[in-house]
């Protein structure tokens, strides 16, 4: 009988119990499942690419009411006739988008028109420009060279 127990005991040792395989099995799933779950939380933390840019946005300036500028509070214009090259863009350069992005958000009817290798923005299909005498709140390029303040207009936007 005793040789009969020993067998039975190194029988035992040979084979792990059924709990110590579900155990094994129990963390091999849930590692697996981990990894999945750490993959897609990494997929969805990561930024969507995103075309956009808020590039104006409208303020109240004295005489002029409603008016677009920049981010930075800086009055627009825009030119009615004609065009600005040359000299004329080192006294008003053009508001850019940034690179990599092509749609100008900030108000209503903007849009953006080829400049160089860049993109302009332009507000009821006229391109926006910045005045190198303005600083902070200032207005100083109205009816300057043929640049007028960009107003804000309510109406529907050009089709």
């Amino acid at each position: 009988m005793t040789v009969g127990r020993q067998w039975s005991y190194a029988i035992a040792a040979a084979e792990p119990p059924g709990w110590v395989a579900r155990t094994a099995t129990a963390i091999a799933v849930i590692g697996s499942v981990t990894a999945v779950s750490a993959e897609l939380a990494s997929a969805q933390a990561a930024p969507a690419v995103t075309k956009s840019a808020t590039v104006v946005k409208i303020v109240t300036r004295h005489h002029f009411g409603k008016i677009l500028a920049t981010t930075h509070g800086r009055a627009l214009y825009i030119k009615p006739r004609g065009g600005c090259t040359g000299s004329c863009l080192t006294i008003w350069p053009p508001l850019l988008m940034p690179k990599g992005k092509t749609i100008p958000l900030g108000t209503h009817c903007l849009g953006t028109a080829r400049f160089r290798h860049r993109l302009q923005v332009t507000y009821r299909e006229m391109r926006l420009y910045t005045y190198v005498n303005d600083s902070g709140n200032s207005v100083n390029g109205n009816n300057v060279q043929g640049f007028k303040v960009a107003k804000l207009v309510t109406r529907a936007c050009p089709a």
